[in-house]
């Protein structure tokens, strides 16, 4: 759950996971960014029944699609929180959202939630770790070509001189 999110997204990874074929993903026509405020890649959507397996929520719900990596499965943002009438709190890790059978709630798992964390800022780490080594390689490459130009062009007014 992320009550700031204002979509929702099922991880690529988590799609292809679950057996999906891309041929059923339609086309997005909007951006979405990631929490760094990068523009994350996306897929296309899908709509898929999310179901709690007891009977107390049974709803289709429309996610984007992204292909990234992340510690996560899938993130149901505020428009589903509110299309279930739920209420979610981040500090109780708790969704409560009224039922036929009552008003349900569903606990978060703060020790899972804390390892995904984990993750992520590794994940997030090793990215950028790689980033500043491409960053570095290519800088390294294009300062040898422009030493290489430059002595090359010092040995032929050399040859020329002589």
């Amino acid at each position: 759950m992320d009550s700031g999110s204002l979509v929702e997204v099922l991880f690529y990874d988590t799609f292809k996971r679950m057996g999906l074929s891309d041929d059923i993903l339609i086309p997005s026509t909007y951006q979405i960014y990631g929490f760094n405020g990068t523009v994350t890649v996306r897929k296309g959507e899908v709509t898929l029944r999310v179901s709690d397996g007891q009977g107390y929520l049974d709803t289709l719900t429309t996610f984007c699609v992204v292909d990234v990596v992340f510690p996560y499965e899938a993130i149901l943002g505020r428009p589903w929180i509110a299309g279930v009438k739920g209420m979610a709190s981040a500090y109780h890790q708790k969704l409560r959202f009224p039922s036929y059978r009552g008003v349900v709630e569903v606990l978060g798992d703060p020790q899972a939630g804390r390892q995904c964390m984990q993750l992520d800022i590794q994940q997030n780490e090793e990215r950028r770790s790689k980033q500043r080594r491409e960053k570095n390689k290519a800088k390294e490459t294009k300062t040898a070509k422009e030493l290489e130009k430059v002595l090359s062009q010092d040995i032929a007014t050399y040859e020329i001189d002589k």
